[in-house]
């Protein structure tokens, strides 16, 4: 990685790390093996994902109580730490049920219900209550975030693992750090334990931060100006306000010119698209996207090894952006050049992912036709990837939708063609892959995240 090394880069290496499993419905634990310098960058990831401008559908929790080798009393100190989220002491930045009111997602009024033995199952089934008080969150999950213990006294490896045994119901999985060098949670890998074994690369990313400024004291201070205006940002998106939020937008870019990092400012511009995006407001998202676009196609120009990575999200949000406003002409040739881009980046999940949301915008539009060549080049793409990716991401979704498709405007002898296909893919259970229940959700319109 050498000199191109950034913070900002590295982070967006996390972002993908993470966009390998998330659509992975089977898994219970993710476990990140990092070394001591990584673990900020990730726990950092995971706040962003707890925020309204997170990339991703799952809906994320964090729980601080530290475990001290009691299960009976980790257990009922994380029951009080729950039910303190919905308490009226709560800061209003922090207020989950005040954000879901303001946003009209909240079907009903929720309070929890703490007489039930406070056990990690209830807890688990508790939330799920929660959730289903929530509108639009059918196919998301709560993701729990237990951060790595402070003091590396007890082994979380017991606890873990008898949380696993006990069975952790579908709409809740955890993730967790662990260190390298000092394992704390000892899981093998498995069907429901997924272990994230990320290459950062941070003392060249810091290197080069220092040397790209004159003085060390100056530079400090601007990258934590930056990081302390991305958390104002963030903010600004709960309390619903355009004008305040573009007043802090403002700021971010202004920092981010100071630091004279090209990686920095266009990691600002991406960030005022999702936060404009977060509140609705599609036409200042749009703008930053195209910002970013252009700022993300001249590192790629240059040789910068995080353009490709800028450019893939901002299309993804352009595209999403021309998808909520019904421009669908255009979102399909936004989705077609990304997977296009895609092939020569030697990108088979984004190949995948282009080709398939044109294959849904067709699919909405009852162009069957066309939309089953779409999936088609969606499979295409997703056959290059490992596997295991394979039967535990979308592209399950895209086959399932390329057999409906399929059954429609092709004869037999072309969808038995495929199904062979399929089973060559996704081997000889392909069938419980593709056309178990929750495949059903492929067919419906995507329902948005809390914030979305």
């Amino acid at each position: 990685m050498g000199a191109s090394a950034s913070v900002i880069q590295e982070y967006y290496k996390a972002v993908d790390y993470w966009a390998d499993i998330a659509g992975n419905r089977d898994w219970k634990l993710s476990v990140w093996i990092v070394g001591q310098n990584d673990v900020d960058l990730v726990d950092r990831f995971l706040e962003i994902e707890r925020s309204p401008v997170g990339r991703f559908d799952d809906i994320f929790f964090r729980f601080d109580t530290p475990y001290k080798g009691d299960d009976e009393e980790y257990a009922e100190q994380l029951w009080q730490e729950y039910a303190g989220w919905f308490s009226e002491k709560v800061e209003e930045k922090y207020d989950i049920l005040r954000a879901l009111r303001h946003d009209g997602l909240l079907k009903e009024e929720y309070t929890p219900d703490v007489s039930v033995e406070h056990t990690a199952g209830n807890l688990w089934r508790e939330m799920l209550r929660f959730k289903a008080c929530i509108s639009r969150l059918d196919d998301a999950f709560f993701c729990l975030y237990f951060p790595p213990e402070q003091e590396r006294g007890c082994s979380r490896t017991g606890w873990f693992g008898n949380v696993l045994k006990e069975g952790v119901p579908q709409g809740i999985r955890m993730t967790t750090i662990d260190l390298r060098g000092n394992r704390n949670v000892r899981l093998d890998e498995s069907r429901e334990v997924v272990c994230i074994r990320p290459r950062f690369d941070m003392a060249a990313a810091l290197h080069n931060r220092m040397a790209r400024s004159d003085s060390g004291n100056d530079l400090i201070a601007s990258e934590n100006r930056f990081k302390q205006q991305v958390t104002v940002v963030m903010d600004c998106t709960q309390k619903q306000d355009w004008k305040l939020l573009d007043r802090e937008i403002r700021k971010l870019l202004d920092i981010s010119k100071e630091m004279k990092d090209t990686n920095i400012r266009t990691s600002a511009l991406f960030i005022a698209s999702e936060a404009c995006y977060a509140i609705r407001e599609y036409r200042h998202s749009m703008k930053y996207s195209n910002a970013t676009i252009k700022e993300a196609e001249k590192a790629m120009e240059s040789g910068e090894a995080a353009g490709y990575s800028y450019w893939k999200m901002a299309v993804s949000m352009k595209a999403a952006i021309l998808t909520a406003g019904k421009r669908r002409e255009e979102a399909v040739a936004l989705y077609e050049g990304m997977a296009r881009k895609a092939i020569t980046q030697k990108d088979p999940y984004y190949v995948m992912e282009g080709y398939r949301m044109c294959g849904f915008l067709r699919y909405e539009d009852g162009k069957m036709e066309q939309a089953f060549e779409y999936f088609l080049l969606a499979l295409s793409g997703g056959s290059y990837l490992s596997g295991e990716i394979r039967r535990s991401s979308t592209f399950t979704y895209a086959a399932h939708l390329a057999l409906h498709t399929g059954r429609q405007v092709r004869s037999p002898l072309d969808v038995s063609i495929l199904e062979g296909q399929l089973r060559e893919w996704l081997g000889d259970d392909w069938k419980e892959l593709v056309d178990n229940p929750d495949m059903q959700l492929a067919k419906a319109r995507r329902k948005g995240g809390i914030f979305n």
